[in-house]
């Protein structure tokens, strides 16, 4: 305490010139300590960032397709093992894709125009089919 009682003693005495030249000194002393203390924060910040490209996760592909047509019956023989019942067909009675169904949906919506959501798969004969999610009737039917 008494050591700061004697600088400010002293401080308290500087008139003039040598006043002006203390507050200099002072005030270059202490910018070369905020430039420096503001580099070695930099160079911390600088470490410890994570790049934008490893940390967003890849975005999402739906791998599903939608088709737009009527749902007609077809032998199941002829794809024997992979029990297609279905095809989809145009306004014309052209087939334009095998169906497969998990659940009876297909059978509900048979004869009637369709929109269908479902991933392409291949059949053991290398066929491929659409695996039928969804099925959306059209109001016009």
């Amino acid at each position: 305490m008494q050591l700061l009682k004697d600088i400010y003693n002293s401080v308290e005495v500087l008139k003039g010139r040598r006043l002006v030249i203390l507050t200099l000194v002072l005030s270059i002393a202490f910018l070369g300590v905020g430039i420096f203390i503001g580099y070695l924060n930099n160079l911390i910040l600088k470490q410890g960032e994570i790049s934008t490209e490893t940390a967003l996760p890849p975005p999402i592909i739906d791998p599903s397709v939608i088709l737009e047509g009527r749902v007609a019956y077809t032998n199941p023989e002829y794809y024997p093992g992979d029990e297609i019942s279905y095809v989809l067909t145009d306004t014309s009675g052209k087939e334009l894709y095998l169906l497969k169904a998990e659940d009876d949906k297909l059978a509900l919506a048979e004869g009637l125009n369709v929109k269908v959501r479902g991933v392409k798969m291949t059949t053991q004969a290398g066929t491929e089919y659409l695996l039928v999610r969804e099925v959306i009737i059209n109001a016009a039917n």
